[in-house]
C-alpha cells in the first residue's frame, strides 16, 4: 500500500511524498498515524542537517490497521501510542531489571520510510501501548511527557522539598505539573522575558514565575532550591547551580549545540554537596503511568498543546514553531483530518 508522507531537509524544507509500505513483518504492526506532536529534535532535523529528505516524527498515536505474524496482545482498530524506542528483554541490563538502560538492540521505528508525520507507518509491535479514556491529539503527548517523567524521577523530588523549573517548553511545563503532583511544596518556573504566554501556563500548572537570562542567578534565587529541573539549553546548566541551597540536585536533559561543554567551580561544588544528574528517556519507558496522568487531567493535554494541524499543513506547523515560539507550545499534526 501507499501512504502520504512528510519529509524535512534543512534549510526548513519540507515536502508531502507518496510512500509504498510492505506488509508488516513478523513482530510488527502498520498503525494508522491519528496524531503527531511536533518535537525539538524535528526542528534541529528541519534547520541543521545536511542530507537527502527524511521522514520525521517520533511522538505518535495511532490506531493498528494490520498485525505482522506472530503478534499477539494487539488488536486491529485498536488504540496506541507508540513509544520511540522500547527495551530488548535480553541485554544483561534488561535481565538485572534496569530496562532503562537498555540502549543496543532496542526495537524501534527510527529510520522506517514513514514515520509520524505520515497517514500510516510500521511499528515494533512492542512499542505499542494501548490506551483509554484520551483524545489522538491527548495521547501522542505520552512521549514528550515521559521525558518529563524521567526527568522528575531521575531528581528524587521528596513531599515538600523546593523545585525549580528552567524553561517553560512543553517537557518544561509537563515538569511543573508532575512536580507539583510530586509534593513540592515551592515550586518556580524560569523563562525569558520572550515567552510570558508559557510563563502564563506555569502559573496555570501552580508555579510562581520569574525571568532569567540564563546567566547570572538573581538574589532572591539564589542558593534556594532543593531541586533545579533544567530543560533550558545546556549553557544554563553552571549557571543554574547557583540556584540549588546547601545539597541540593540539577537535573538535566536535553543536549546541546557543539560539543555541549560546560565548565562549572568544582569546589563549590564540592563543599556545596551539590549533585548534578542526566535523565535521558531512552528507552521510553513509563508510558502507561504517563497515559493514566494524561487521562486523570494532572498534566494537562490543553494546556500543552497550542495548535493542531493536519498533514497537508505540516510546512506551516514548523514555520510556526520556527517562527512563533512567544504564542506556540506543542504542535500536533493530525494526518487523518482533512
Amino acid at each position: 500500500m501507499h501512504t502520504s508522507s512528510l519529509r524535512i531537509r534543512a534549510p526548513w524544507n519540507s515536502e508531502l511524498r507518496m510512500v509504498e509500505l510492505a506488509p508488516p513483518g513478523p513482530g510488527w504492526v502498520r498503525v494508522e498515524v491519528e496524531a503527531c506532536g511536533i518535537c525539538g529534535t524535528d526542528l534541529t532535523a528541519a534547520a541543521s542537517r545536511a542530507k537527502d529528505w527524511e521522514a520525521v516524527g517520533h511522538e505518535i498515536a495511532g490506531r493498528i490497521a494490520e498485525l505482522g505474524s506472530g503478534v499477539t496482545g494487539l488488536a486491529v482498530g485498536q488504540r496506541v501510542a507508540l513509544e520511540s524506542g522500547s527495551f530488548c528483554g535480553r541485554c544483561p541490563s534488561c535481565r538485572d531489571g534496569r530496562v532503562d538502560l537498555c540502549y543496543s538492540r532496542a526495537p524501534n521505528f527510527w529510520g522506517q520510510a514513514a514515520m509520524g508525520m505520515s497517514g500510516q507507518m510500521l511499528a515494533p509491535a512492542v512499542c505499542c501501548v494501548p490506551y483509554e479514556g484520551l483524545e489522538p491529539w491527548q495521547a501522542c503527548l505520552a512521549e514528550p511527557v515521559g521525558v518529563a517523567y524521567d526527568l522528575v524521577r531521575t531528581a528524587g523530588i521528596e513531599m515538600g522539598q523546593s523545585v525549580c523549573v528552567v524553561g517553560p517548553g512543553p517537557i518544561g511545563l509537563a515538569a511543573v505539573a508532575l512536580a507539583k503532583h510530586r509534593g513540592a511544596a515551592t515550586l518556580v518556573c524560569l523563562g525569558t522575558a520572550g515567552n510570558p504566554e508559557r510563563l502564563g501556563i506555569a502559573t496555570q500548572l501552580g508555579a510562581t514565575t520569574a525571568v532569567w537570562d540564563g546567566r547570572s542567578v538573581p538574589d532572591a534565587l539564589a542558593k534556594r532550591f532543593d531541586h533545579v529541573l533544567m530543560t533550558a539549553p545546556t549553557a544554563c546548566i553552571a549557571p543554574a547551580l547557583g540556584l540549588l541551597a546547601y545539597g541540593g540536585i540539577q537535573s538535566f536533559i536535553g543536549i546541546g549545540e557543539g560539543d555541549g561543554t560546560i565548565s562549572f567551580d568544582a569546589n563549590d561544588f564540592h563543599f556545596r554537596k551539590l549533585q548534578l544528574r542526566s535523565s535521558f528517556a531512552a528507552p521510553a519507558i513509563y508510558f502507561p503511568a504517563v497515559l493514566r496522568l494524561l487521562a486523570a487531567g494532572i498534566v494537562p493535554a490543553e494546556l500543552l498543546v497550542s495548535h493542531r494541524l493536519p498533514l497537508a499543513r505540516a510546512a506551516e506547523a514548523f514555520a510556526l514553531c520556527r517562527e512563533r515560539k512567544d504564542s506556540t507550545r506543542k504542535i500536533v499534526i493530525e494526518p487523518q483530518q482533512g
